[in-house]
């Protein structure tokens, strides 16, 4: 009979931070964590590179990258570190399971399979990418996992299993790799499905590398000059290079009612992108933003409209003076 697993499986895929400080990535009280040590020093200015294993390597290259596992809990613990294959899709990086493998798992190795740690301690082990020297151009995702298992409950085979792990972005081709880059699309106002406002608007990827897209909306000049934010976006999104999916912040239902200005900024790693629009919100709806031209475009064709009428009049009086009799079409 195949082991199960409970839901702390599927839902705790949670990938910690990895930043200078230790205390900043404390896992919660009961729990274990894993962060990053080593950041590649070309790459110390970009977040995502703080966070996850971010590497464009050629054919051929192999590197070594030190994480640390922290068990929090109040008992000795015994850790797997293992990689799973992960994927992009619909707007989320999700890691698989374990079994779900990839060409990049099959370059990916750790020294120390298993880490045993009593309450509060935490070590540091080494992971290991060899790329082989005829792999494809392109780029893999991966997750590094460090996962804790009980022992089967009792007359069952029913366990319970958690994991964190850091992601794997891993591109492989000569130099550094195409640059990351994206764009933002207009500002769509609407609602979502308990009728609170929120703003949508498209990103597209344009660069050559897998972007997490977060940011925030700021609001200003609203009524009586109000401002409000930045607020956040609703969750990070991954896009795929080529790829395009929509983000999402949902405002305060309190926001009043009136014009406001919407300033939404968005960046993944060193990338970013804006974008504006004035809105007008009339109680739990919102008025878009009018379509570039199409307000000059309008006012011309009624105004047009209006003078062929007149016209018309104008001829149909002038024939009648004349004792003439109009022709019928």
């Amino acid at each position: 009979m195949r082991t199960l697993y409970s839901g702390l499986l599927a839902a705790l895929f949670l990938f910690a931070p990895a930043t200078a400080s230790y205390a900043a990535d404390t896992p919660p009280a009961g729990g274990i964590g894993i962060r990053l040590v080593d950041i590649p020093e070309a790459s110390q200015a970009d977040p995502r590179a703080r966070s996850y294993i971010v590497d464009n390597l050629p054919p051929g290259t192999t590197v070594k990258r030190r994480v640390e596992v922290q068990n929090s809990s109040t008992e000795r613990q015994s850790i797997a570190l293992y990689v799973s294959a992960a994927e992009v899709r619909d707007g989320s990086f999700t890691g698989l399971a374990r079994e779900d493998r990839n060409e990049l798992t099959g370059w990916i190795e750790t020294d120390t399979p298993v880490v045993d740690l009593a309450a509060g301690e935490s070590a540091q082990a080494v992971v290991e990418i060899a790329v082989p020297g005829d792999a494809p151009e392109g780029e893999q995702f991966a997750v590094l996992w460090a996962e804790v298992r009980s022992a089967p409950a009792p007359d069952t085979q029913v366990v319970t299993a958690s994991r964190v792990g850091i992601r794997v972005y891993l591109s492989v081709g000569a130099g550094n790799g195409p640059p990351a880059a994206f764009t933002a699309g207009s500002l769509q106002p609407g609602q979502n499905v308990d009728g609170v406002r929120r703003i949508t608007a498209e990103v597209n990827n344009t660069g050559g590398r897998t972007i997490d897209v977060q940011g925030n909306l700021t609001l200003s000049a609203g009524p009586g000059g109000l401002s409000a934010g930045p607020v956040s976006l609703d969750g990070m999104v991954t896009i795929p290079p080529g790829g395009s999916a929509p983000v999402t912040v949902t405002l305060d239902p309190e926001l009043p009612s009136g014009s406001w200005h919407a300033q939404l900024n968005l960046k993944s790693g060193l990338a970013t992108a804006q974008a504006e629009a004035d809105l007008t919100f009339n109680g739990t709806e919102a008025v878009p933003p009018a379509e570039p031209g199409n307000g000059p475009v309008l006012a011309a064709a009624v105004a047009a409209a209006v003078l062929l009428v007149a016209g018309m009049f104008i001829w149909l009086y002038r024939r009648r003076r004349s004792g003439g009799t109009p022709r019928r079409p």
